[in-house]
C-alpha cells in the first residue's frame, strides 16, 4: 500500500496546486477584470454566455463562482441564473475530472491490480459524497474534481454527484443575487457570497489540519479513505 499512498499524496498536491497556482499568480486582478467586463451591464443574452463562460473556466481562473453565480441570479433571475451557473460549473467539474483522468492515467497503471482494486473500492465508496460536499468550497472543488479522476473515478459516477451538487449551490447563490437584487441589498449579498464559501473551506482544512499534524513526508491518505 505504499505506491498507493504515494500515488494519493501525489495526485493530492497536484489537485490542490492547478487551482491555487493561477490564484497566486493573478490574485484579485482577474476579479477587476470581470467587474471591468460588465460595466456597463451588457445584455441578458451576453450575461448569460459570460456566466456560463467564466464559470467553465473557474478550474483556471481564481474568480470566486460564488459571487459569479450571485451577480448571474442579481441579473438573470432565479431560473436563468441558476441554470447558467449550473452548466458552467458542470463543464468546469467535468474538465476537471477529465484532466486528472488523463494526468493520473499513467501513474495508475503502475500500480499492481490489488492496489489498484483497493484505491477503486476507496473512491467508490466515498468519492461521490466527496465531490458533492466540496462543491461550495473555493479550491477544494476543483481541487475534488482532479483528484477523483487521477484517482480513477469512473464518469458515471463522478458526473451525478458533481452535477447535482452544483445544481444545489448554483440554486441558493442565484436565489441570494436575485433577492439581494429585489431588495436593495446586492453588495452585501455578493459580499457574502465570497466570505460564506472561504469559512466553509477553511473549517473544512481546519479538522484534518488539527486531528493530524503528522508531517507532509509521512502522509497516509489510505487512512483518511477507511
Amino acid at each position: 500500500m505504499r505506491c498507493t499512498a504515494r500515488l494519493l499524496a501525489l495526485l493530492a498536491l497536484a489537485a490542490v496546486a492547478v487551482p491555487l497556482v493561477p490564484f497566486l499568480a493573478f490574485g484579485t486582478r482577474l476579479d477587476e477584470m470581470v467587474a471591468r467586463a460588465i460595466d456597463p451591464r451588457p445584455t441578458p443574452l451576453v450575461m448569460a454566455a459570460m456566466e456560463v463562460a467564466v464559470l467553465a473556466v473557474d478550474l483556471l481562473l481564481p474568480v470566486p463562482s460564488s459571487m459569479v453565480a450571485t451577480l448571474g441570479g442579481a441579473e438573470l433571475g432565479v431560473v436563468t441564473g441558476t441554470a447558467c451557473a449550473w452548466l458552467g460549473l458542470t463543464i468546469s467539474a467535468v474538465a476537471g475530472w477529465w484532466l486528472g483522468r488523463r494526468a493520473g492515467g499513467l501513474a495508475l497503471e503502475r500500480l499492481d491490480p490489488a492496489e489498484r482494486a483497493a484505491l477503486q473500492r476507496h473512491e467508490q465508496r466515498i468519492g461521490p459524497l466527496l465531490i458533492v460536499l466540496t462543491r461550495p468550497l473555493p479550491l477544494l472543488a476543483e481541487a475534488a474534481s482532479l483528484f477523483a479522476g487521477g484517482a480513477g473515478m469512473r464518469l458515471r459516477e463522478f458526473f451525478p454527484a458533481a452535477a447535482g451538487g452544483n445544481c444545489a449551490i448554483a440554486l441558493v447563490w442565484s436565489f441570494v443575487g436575485a433577492t439581494g437584487q429585489s431588495s436593495e441589498w446586492l453588495p452585501l449579498a455578493l459580499a457574502a457570497s465570497l466570505v460564506i464559501p472561504v469559512v466553509l473551506a477553511c473549517l473544512a482544512l481546519r479538522g484534518p489540519l488539527t486531528n493530524n499534524p503528522t508531517p507532509l513526508n509521512r502522509f497516509q491518505p489510505e487512512k483518511w479513505l477507511r
